[in-house]
């Protein structure tokens, strides 16, 4: 292990993806904002590498969680290499580094010396929470539970199978030794798996449920720099704050007329076509026409049946009418309405976080739920200088596309799918172009600096 070796290992956001660790990109080796930290380091004194993390970079839960698991393996790697590790993230990389810090329960160890993961920056990075309901919280608990008891017993379960098979005990009272063995075989080949996959299951759930939360135990903080004007921090806030109502007030009702309709014309079409059929095949005698005189003249008793269907048909049409519409329409506007536009509001939501599980994610924040943040607003020539650059290449890029969008005939649907790749669109946000700012290299590398000052690690055991 080098002696005051330094990693900062490098998270980058959505779509900003790269096939390798070197490149001009801001998390890769030999990229403009790399050169920059390292220089900023090297005048403190501070010996560093930079550490690329490469993941999807997909807009998905899932992603940043597998790319979470990912860098927390590769940060406990780091700890055999180098005497001190800073993490940067940016954008959903802020997320996947957070997630990670949680899974190493950074700030949380009885003894930080030993740990080596001392700082996490984040920039531009829209933090999500992770909402779990209390009978949720309580099935995770019991879970872990349950699956450490399986654990503690499979191997003295096992042990003890093998110990009957090795002296001659029949601890199973099998029949032969060979189903003793067939036994003892399948136990450990299918339970002994099976037992480390619910473990492994069971300690993932429970860190979700169980995430430390601000102001509570951890002893850590995330530094977060972000702009007041960052594109992708405000559009999320904004869709959270939505009040989606996909199905408004009265609509199940109103969109039960259609179907209430429907139905009370097919009945009064069942009953007004099987009354004559049932009357002349003789199964039905609904108007009691044997008392008339009248039954010898069938052709005339078929159609009066027919005529006092079609009397009544006014009567059954309302009435199965106003049954759908108050019953079935009332019940599903009272009952369901609130449910589904809850659905269909979360669905909508979700695609715009990622949402491709079972995470409900919320309270979109620049502030980190789980440790305590040491903030750092962009502000004065800096954000000037950025929202001025975004301002633009916003323009550039509209000069670009402005008459295939705004001109008759124009092919404005091929434009809109260029739009969407073309890099003049992410230059023109404020959220893509941190790491082209002199300052921003600089204060994340005196945040670094100051924490190397400030920790001390005793040699690792």
């Amino acid at each position: 292990m080098s002696e005051g070796k330094v990693a900062i290992v490098t998270v980058h956001g959505t779509g900003d993806t790269a096939e390798g660790p070197d490149g001009d990109k801001w998390f890769q080796r030999g990229s403009q904002f790399s050169r920059r930290l390292l220089q900023h380091l090297s005048g403190r004194g501070i010996d560093a590498d930079i550490v690329p993390h490469l993941w999807s970079g997909a807009n998905a839960a899932s992603d940043r969680e597998r790319g979470a698991n990912k860098l927390a393996r590769l940060i406990r790697r780091l700890y055999n290499k180098y005497d001190s590790i800073h993490v940067i993230g940016h954008s959903h990389g802020g997320n996947v580094a957070n997630d990670a810090a949680v899974l190493l329960k950074w700030g949380l160890r009885r003894n930080a010396q030993r740990e080596k993961f001392d700082s996490l920056t984040t920039v531009g990075t829209p933090f999500f929470n992770v909402k779990t309901g209390f009978l949720q919280r309580v099935a995770g608990v019991l879970f872990v539970v349950i699956a450490w008891a399986s654990a503690i017993v499979f191997p003295l379960i096992a042990a003890y199978l093998v110990w009957g098979l090795a002296t001659g005990e029949n601890v199973l009272e099998m029949n032969s030794r060979q189903e003793e063995i067939w036994a003892t075989a399948i136990y450990v080949l299918i339970v002994g798996p099976c037992t480390l996959f619910m473990l492994n299951m069971s300690r993932q759930g429970v860190r979700r449920i169980l995430r430390p939360k601000t102001g509570g135990r951890t002893k850590t903080s995330v530094f977060s720099i972000w702009h007041d004007n960052d594109e992708a921090i405000a559009f999320l806030q904004r869709v959270e704050e939505l009040k989606l109502e996909p199905f408004p007030r009265g609509s199940f009702f109103r969109g039960s007329r259609s179907f209430a309709v429907s139905l009370g014309v097919l009945t009064v079409l069942i009953i007004g076509l099987a009354n004559p059929v049932l009357y002349a095949f003789g199964m039905a005698d609904m108007f009691d026409f044997n008392n008339t005189g009248a039954d010898d003249d069938v052709a005339g008793n078929i159609i009066a049946v027919t005529l006092m269907s079609l009397l009544l048909a006014p009567a059954i049409f309302t009435l199965i009418y106003l049954a759908y519409r108050f019953v079935v329409g009332g019940a599903q506007e009272i009952g369901v309405r609130g449910s589904m536009n809850r659905f269909v509001g979360g669905v909508m939501r979700g695609v715009a976080m990622g949402r491709d599980g079972d995470q409900v994610l919320c309270h979109v924040s620049p502030r980190s739920h789980t440790h305590s943040t040491q903030e750092h607003v962009i502000t004065g020539e800096c954000a000037t200088r950025m929202q001025e650059a975004a301002n633009g290449a916003a323009g550039q890029l509209i000069d670009k596309y402005r008459w295939a969008l705004f001109t008759v005939g124009g092919d404005s649907s091929a434009s809109l799918t260029s739009l969407t790749t073309d890099a003049m669109t992410w230059n023109s946000l404020i959220h893509t172009t941190y790491f082209d700012q002199p300052e921003v290299a600089a204060a994340i590398g005196d945040h670094i600096a100051r924490v190397v000052a400030e920790t001390a690690h005793a040699p690792k055991p």
